[in-house]
């Protein structure tokens, strides 16, 4: 089910924003009018988003300052885009607090917008993992740092196979009952555990997940192109697709564009393991050069 938007907002995809060391936002004067972004059902659940989120692992980057990270928002928002897209391990705790701000302070009504944010991921060991513990203390903080009284959707980002998957159903059942979220979902989870996920919620009478975050893009299209859409038939799990531009991040000087393979995304101040695992695995996988021992 999906519905267009009555907005008659600009949209400009090219170079007209200005990042890093470029003073401000600019945008076209001669941009085109759009017709209006698609809305649709966040996998068979009644929540409607548009078809276009915007992620904030870039806008809250280190080279983005706070008065160019809000002018991105405001456009999004006055584009008809709803979505905001968090995470814990992107833009650490800074990307929740920023954006707390920018809405505090635009006094966006809050049925306005849909904030979904990860858990999971930490450059702390000790906060790694998904059990019932960590679960409820990462979901309360993400409220105090967002100023919110609740999250619309709270993926856990990747299994954890240390935890038993009735404590992670019976820990999101509970969150949603609190009220501090009124859906859940997963990242980069593979069918067979999402699929052990909705057994385990059915089994215990807990709420069901509704939409799987998985990369799609021209180079990674199996998992959103084959698998995705049974489980949509089968149990209702939507798909939230990330890293649709990530093999082509931006354009160079002269017009070209950039290509950017996933490995260069590693920071030497937070590790992320997927990023390592797939760099080591083509590493691995590699033939050796004999002539160059």
């Amino acid at each position: 089910m999906e519905e267009f938007s009555g907005t008659t907002a600009q949209l400009d995809f090219g170079r007209s924003t200005s990042l890093g060391s470029n003073p401000a936002i600019q945008i076209r004067s001669n941009a085109t009018t759009t017709p209006g972004l698609r809305y649709k059902n966040l996998g068979k659940s009644g929540l409607r988003v548009s078809n276009v989120g915007l992620g904030t692992w870039p806008i809250f980057s280190p080279g983005v300052s706070e008065e160019q990270a809000e002018a991105i928002l405001r456009l999004a928002v006055d584009s008809g885009i709803n979505l905001f897209d968090l995470s814990e391990a992107h833009s650490g705790t800074r990307a929740e607090i920023e954006l707390g701000k920018i809405i505090q302070k635009a006094g966006w009504k809050r049925t306005s917008f849909v904030i979904t944010t990860k858990i999971y991921w930490s450059t702390k060991s000790e906060e790694r993992g998904l059990s019932r513990k960590h679960i409820i203390e990462s979901v309360q903080a993400s409220l105090q740092r967002l100023q919110l009284p609740y999250i619309d959707v709270i993926l856990v980002h990747k299994a954890d196979s240390m935890c038993p998957m009735e404590e992670i159903v019976r820990a999101m059942n509970y969150v949603i009952s609190q009220g501090w979220s009124m859906y859940w979902g997963t990242a980069r989870w593979s069918p067979v555990e999402i699929m052990e996920a909705y057994t385990n919620c059915r089994q215990f009478n807990c709420v069901t997940p509704i939409v799987e975050q998985s990369e799609y893009h021209m180079f990674c299209r199996e998992k959103a192109e084959l698998y995705l859409p049974e489980m949509y038939n089968k149990i209702g799990v939507g798909f939230m697709a990330w890293g649709p531009l990530s093999m082509c991040l931006g354009d160079a000087q002269n017009g070209e564009k950039l290509w950017i393979p996933k490995g260069s995304l590693k920071s030497k101040s937070q590790s992320y393991s997927w990023i390592e695992d797939e760099v080591n695995k083509e590493v691995s996988a590699r033939p050796i050069d004999q002539t160059a021992l």
